[in-house]
């Protein structure tokens, strides 16, 4: 099923202005509708989170539009039993793009699929997407990079060891707080992606190592001041990553991207935790030489 035109049910103004304009961006028009029964021709329903009762709106969506594609908004937690899928908040039109295109390749495996962690098209912890599914698109956006001359970045993140047991439920809550702290540090043309079960990587297309070390220094401090309560213990965890770039004029593959940033945060860990690094290629510097630092006290 093709997409053209979706429909935003959510009571508050500024959200709603919010999904809609996102929904714009993603290539799709926006109807007028605004309630269940003032729909007609949709094929696509998001429900933004400020519904009190999202469980009856959804049904009456499905009366009133039973062929549209129905997502939930939703800023935290990513599951919604009523609805076919979840986008989450604030709405980024690339991932929506991706989202879609996805279900209209895979209409029916997408809305049923309960894969085991990392083996279908989104991790059931972040609901970014898995490598394995989501590498050609990285591949190409490294690609059209080098093609047209724009700077690209990636950082790899992963978490600093913790003292105490790592049990499921402690990592589960651990990479649930680590997507919400990228998701709002990153653009709406950025890509998350879990790299493996303990790692995502972060893809920034028209974006230079200074400004991804920007960004990895404001998801660094984002969950640096985050605790959770695990049993009887407050968690401080902290992440490190490793970030490398791809300036306009280099010649470099994805593979070089990875494996430079893996070095990064190689040297991170290294180097107690809770910072950035980054390692030079090998055309421009030393290799064997990272740089990076800390991350400085907040003001």
């Amino acid at each position: 099923m093709t997409i053209k035109l979706a429909a935003v049910i959510e009571p508050n103004a500024a959200r709603y202005k919010a999904v809609a304009e996102a929904l714009k961006k993603a290539g799709l028009k926006v109807s007028s509708a605004r309630e269940p029964e003032q729909l007609s021709r949709e094929q696509l329903v998001v429900l933004g989170g400020s519904l009190k009762s999202p469980t009856r709106v959804a049904r009456e969506v499905r009366r009133h539009a039973p062929e549209a594609l129905l997502f939930a908004g939703q800023a935290k937690g990513f599951k919604a039993p009523w609805a076919d899928g979840v986008i989450p908040l604030p709405v980024s039109p690339n991932d929506l793009r991706v989202r879609l295109a996805e279900r209209a390749r895979e209409p029916a495996a997408a809305a049923t699929l309960t894969p085991r962690p990392g083996e279908g098209i989104l991790d059931l912890t972040t609901n970014f997407y898995t490598f394995a599914h989501f590498k050609e698109v990285l591949f190409v956006e490294v690609k059209r990079a080098r093609r047209y001359g724009f700077p690209l970045a990636l950082a790899l993140v992963a978490f600093d060891p913790i003292s105490g047991r790592m049990d499921a439920e402690l990592q589960t809550q651990l990479m649930g707080g680590l997507a919400l702290a990228i998701r709002r540090s990153l653009r709406d043309t950025d890509y998350p992606v879990q790299h493996s079960a303990d790692r995502v990587l972060l893809l920034m297309p028209h974006t230079d190592l200074a400004g991804s070390l920007i960004v990895a220094r404001r998801i660094c401090e984002r969950v640096a001041r985050a605790t959770l309560q695990a049993g009887e213990t407050i968690v401080h965890p902290t992440i490190s990553l490793g970030v490398a770039a791809g300036e306009p004029g280099r010649e470099y593959g994805f593979s070089d991207l990875v494996r430079q940033a893996q070095d990064g945060l190689t040297a991170a860990m290294a180097r107690g935790g809770n910072r950035v690094e980054f390692v030079t290629p090998v055309a421009d510097a030393n290799p064997s030489s990272p740089l990076g630092g800390p991350i400085p006290p907040m003001p």
